[in-house]
């Protein structure tokens, strides 16, 4: 290696040099250990590595065969022009000769032309069958790539549903009856407020406990202008404290304002009508008024005026839900604002932005409520409690600032303390002072802290219970039909976005939106059957529901065109808590919603974007796991038995998120036995998948085993799915043991199981490394997921090596009789089929915290590339049968093309700009003075020639790499730099002399 760390094979900087690796556990040698001269062969080819016979024999037989062909037609066809030179006449110059060897010849001639048809006949089927084995999972749907789109959705979305506490979404669902404080600080805005005049004690308490909001200056000074403000706000977040506040500075003191004369209002104005409803109008400052007066601002807005007391105010809250009323126009507000302005009097009306009210915002009078500064509030109500409590100790304020910045505290909220709305941060306050006085315990606070978010989305499901119904009288003579006014239809058309904005939590608004559509159809249809249900168009106030939703629009990049990604606008909630109380409440406190919300994700299953349909299997897995008999019955059993591929890797999907934690880990493993031993061939396709997913079965030489009976039962028909889901196994913390098992395969004379390993080998030679490998670490896995990686005696705490799991019980769950695959000499049973497992001892696990690091650090690389930096106990597995790949009949050209792709992303890693020209950090010893060195730039290319010499064991291989770089250096396209091939092959080359002498 040269000084700066990039040429040579002896070290590799941060990339690990290779190890003594598990193939010498065979008595085979590590590959790479032949000894080469410059760029030259000179060693003998040494032993047979992986296997008892090299399956290049069998080339080699075929290579003879067709050599002696084509001697043959040469021989044939040298003897036809002789025969025709010779006039026809044999060698002994007679007839009977000639003939005699004729009807030899043909005969022969008949027989090699139907062998050799024969075998260009299974050449081709080979080569179809491997084609298709090599596809997409999901290439049947027509869309190809949706695997890799769909395990990077996977990835993302698996974490929407991995928080709080005990990460389940639906093991804490109660909501406890915790104090939201009084209503002047801004309660549940859509309670009840107590109507008549504000007391002057409330006001005053008011001036002084407020926390003006950003912004609220402009408010004052619009109502001081206007009159009349119309405060649009979402309930809850303080728009009545707001209006009260407001009103308190701008009404005068209580000695000036008049009480109200009627009788003299009405002479002055000429309007007085003797209609006797002025007992609706208390005497006052500060007045609240029913929402009854409504209809009397819009039929006569100077009468309302006039109930008024001189200087003072009132507040009138209008619904927070679409009804049969209507708000009051421009027009009206208008009028209103000059009736108060003669009486020098204010009013302030309270409104939601998801009802029509909302389309105020577009006039003169109504502004948006700004949200209150939640962290301010939220130590301001520690404080006043704090004072109160003698018993909390001297340092209780600093001890409660120190909890709430603690990321347990934060994660069991599950909404940022930012976020908070006023009440909500009184309520939590009141739970510190509470914990800090020796009245909670720590669980027992973490747990009511995620009160405050289901409470939130108890009070958005509890108003669709006491909805009337409305019956349609029909035509004359025949019964009427149920039917829902508009604010039952709105009502569902919120719920139903929070429901599939719970599901698809973080995407695409449009996916979202599409989504919420569909399931408000099946909530109109479970409600009123037998009936089309239409859409609003250009309808709908999207600033309103979300406003009212709590979540709020964002920018992320989508992949799922080409690969490239593109910027797309997102919705999401405005914290990850609200998406798991969202479906606990549907599924557990609305039976009858149940199945439509069931029917809506199996449509969901069809989506053609992967961001939409595996995000339901996702929340499909997660309503399993709070009712499974229900969940699998009408959840997956259904989708594992489509004809869709799309649906049957749902269906893999839901049961694999399902199984996150026991029990219900057990029950899933079940299942798949059952699956993987039955006839039905998608129960076989979704069990196959779900062991790649790497979940269902800790034992990784029992996932690998089966895995092999399912991809080569029914000559093969599940190749393509059982690659894929080895190759997903392989791509992890499990790679040594599943690569070994995969070599050992490949080292087979024939048969399927040697396909299989080399379509294995050429899947993860090709991919990319987030294609196939996802993050194995979360909150929810239990011991024998992270395989030992905090330094535990074993999986489970049992004192075994770190990755062996104990034995399981000799009989699985749904599987009687199941033999136990266990020790060094176990076995998997299926119908028809049974090998004993090789005895030899099991490659440990590892660290599969240490793996996600890497891993995630080399997403983009190519898989075997990064799988052989970060699992360095993989390297000598992976390099053996990436060199039977490259040297197998079928396999050999496709895994050339991995090899081609690896040089430009080598390229491409190491390349760097300087002075306006291209060159490679491998250029220059140091960097230029002032420009701080990148460490990762080529990092990739390091690990690319430390690998390749382990992968160059034969001169054929040199010259296949030779090959490839010459073809890539003359690509008129995109031609390689010749200094990079130079030094590819230069450092290569160094690297096989330095095994070759460390061999000797």
């Amino acid at each position: 290696m040269s000084a700066d760390g990039v040429g040579g094979a002896a070290a590799m900087g941060p990339v690990q040099a290779p190890q003594p690796w598990a193939a010498e556990r065979d008595g085979a040698r590590a590959p790479g250990g032949e000894r080469y001269g410059d760029r030259a062969y000179g060693g003998d080819r040494g032993a047979e590595h992986y296997g008892d016979r090299d399956h290049r024999s069998d080339r080699d037989d075929r290579d003879r065969d067709r050599d002696r062909d084509r001697d043959r037609d040469r021989d044939r066809d040298r003897d036809g022009r002789g025969e025709r030179d010779d006039g026809g006449v044999g060698e002994d110059g007679g007839r009977g000769g000639r003939d005699e060897r004729s009807d030899d010849t043909g005969g022969e001639d008949e027989a090699d032309r139907r062998a050799r048809a024969a075998w260009e006949e299974r050449q081709q089927r080979e080569g179809e069958r491997f084609r298709e084995a090599m596809q997409d999972p999901l290439a049947a749907d027509g869309a190809a790539g949706s695997t890799r789109a769909a395990n990077r959705a996977r990835s993302e979305g698996r974490a929407r549903f991995s928080i709080r506490g005990n990460s389940s979404v639906f093991d804490r669902t109660r909501f406890g009856h915790a104090h939201f404080g009084n209503v002047y600080m801004g309660g549940d805005d859509s309670g009840s407020a107590v109507l008549g005049e504000v007391p002057e004690a409330e006001l005053r308490r008011l001036s002084l406990t407020y926390r003006a909001p950003d912004g609220y200056q402009l408010l004052k000074d619009a109502l001081r202008e206007r009159r009349v403000l119309v405060l649009v706000g979402p309930p809850g977040t303080g728009r009545r404290t707001t209006a009260l506040c407001l009103l308190e500075e701008l009404t005068g003191a209580g000695d000036d304002v008049k009480d109200p004369d009627p009788d003299a209002d009405a002479d002055a104005d000429g309007e007085g009508d003797g209609e006797g409803d002025d007992g609706d109008f208390a005497p006052g400052r500060v007045t609240r008024l029913d929402v009854s007066s409504l209809g009397r601002i819009l039929r006569d807005p100077a009468r309302v005026a006039r109930r008024v007391a001189r200087g003072g105010g009132f507040v009138l809250h209008l619904p927070d839900l679409p009804g049969d009323w209507s708000p009051p126009g421009e027009a009206h507000l208008g009028a209103l604002a000059a009736a108060l302005a003669r009486r020098d009097a204010y009013a302030v009306l309270v409104a939601s932005p998801s009802t029509p009210a909302g389309a105020l915002l577009t006039g003169r009078h109504a502004l948006r409520c700004p949200a209150p500064p939640a962290g301010e509030l939220l130590s301001w109500h520690l404080t006043r409690r704090l004072a109160d409590a003698d018993d909390a100790g001297p340092d209780a304020l600093d001890r409660g600032e120190r909890i709430l910045r603690h990321p347990a505290l934060r994660q069991a909220l599950g909404i940022p303390t930012a976020r908070l709305r006023p009440a909500e941060t009184d309520a939590l306050a009141a739970l510190l002072v509470r914990h800090l006085r020796g009245d909670l315990s720590r669980p027992e606070l973490l747990d009511r802290c995620g009160d405050l978010v289901r409470g939130q989305v108890r009070v958005w499901f509890a108003d669709a219970r006491h909805r009337p119904v409305v019956t349609d009288t029909g035509e004359p003579g025949r019964p009427g039909r149920e039917t829902a006014d508009d604010a039952t239809r709105v009502l569902l058309r919120h719920l139903a976005f929070r429901v599939a904005l719970a599901v698809l939590d973080g995407e695409a608004f449009s996916a979202v939106a599409d989504a919420a559509d569909r399931l408000t159809r099946e909530l109109l249809s479970a409600r009123m059957p037998g009936r089309d249900h239409g859409r609003p168009v250009f309808a709908e106030d999207w600033d309103g529901v979300l406003a009212a939703s709590r979540a709020e629009f964002g920018e992320a990049e989508d992949e799922s065109l080409a690969g490239v990604p593109l910027p797309v606008r997102t919705v999401h909630y405005q914290g990850p808590a609200f998406a798991g109380a969202v479906l606990a409440e549907v599924w557990q406190s609305h039976h009858a919603a149940r199945a439509p919300v069931v029917r809506w994700l199996r449509a969901l299953a069809d989506d053609p974007r992967p961001q939409v349909w595996v995000r339901a299997a996702l929340a499909a897995g997660e309503l399993c796991s709070a009712d499974p008999g229900y969940g699998f019955a009408e959840l997956v059993a259904p989708l594992a038995s489509a004809r869709s591929p799309r649906r049957r890797y749902a269906a893999a999907t839901a049961l694999d998120q399902a199984g996150r934690r026991e029990p219900y880990r057990t029950a899933v493993r079940g299942v798949v036995d059952e699956w993987a031993h039955g006839d039905a061939a998608g129960p076989r396709w979704t069990a196959a998948l779900v062991l790649g997913h790497g979940r269902a079965e800790p034992d990784t030489r029992a996932a690998v085993e089966l895995l092999g009976r399912l991809g080569t039962r029914d000559d093969g028909a599940h190749l393509q799915v059982a690659s894929y889901a080895l190759t997903r196994l392989a791509a992890g913390s499990r790679a040594a043991e599943a690569l070994t098992l995969l070599g050992e395969w490949a080292g087979e004379i024939t048969g399927d199981r040697r396909d299989l390993a080399l379509l294995t080998g050429v899947r993860l030679c090709t991919a990319r490394c987030d294609d196939y490998w996802e993050p194995e670490t979360s909150d929810d896995d239990t011991p024998d997921d992270r395989g030992g990686h905090r330094g535990e005696g074993g999986a489970g705490g049992t004192g075994e090596p770190a990755g062996r799991t104990p034995a399981r019980a000799a009989r699985r769950p749904g599987r009687v009789g199941a033999e136990t695959v266990a020790g060094p000499a176990s076995a998997v049973r299926m119908p028809g089929l049974w090998q004993p497992v090789p005895t030899r001892p099991a490659v440990p696990r590892a660290d599969t915290a240490a793996v996600d690091e890497g891993m995630g650090l080399r997403r983009d690389w190519p898989l075997a590339l990064a799988l052989a930096v970060t699992v360095p106990e993989a390297a000598g597995p992976l390099a053996g049968l990436l060199w039977r790949v490259f040297d197998g009949h079928l396999s050999g050209e496709r895994a050339l093309d991995g090899l081609c792709a690896w040089l430009r992303a080598a390229e491409q890693d190491a390349a760097v700009t300087a002075d306006g020209r291209r060159t490679y950090v491998f250029d220059r010893d140091r960097p230029p003075p002032g420009e701080r060195p990148d460490e990762a730039a080529g990092e990739l290319l390091r690990a690319l020639v430390w690998f390749l010499p382990v992968l160059v064991r034969e001169e054929r291989d040199w010259q296949r790499l030779g090959w490839a770089l010459e073809a890539m250096a003359a690509d008129p396209g995109e031609p390689m730099d010749e200094r990079f091939v130079g030094h590819v092959l230069d450092t290569v080359g160094a690297g096989l002399r330095a095994a070759g002498r460390e061999q000797r």
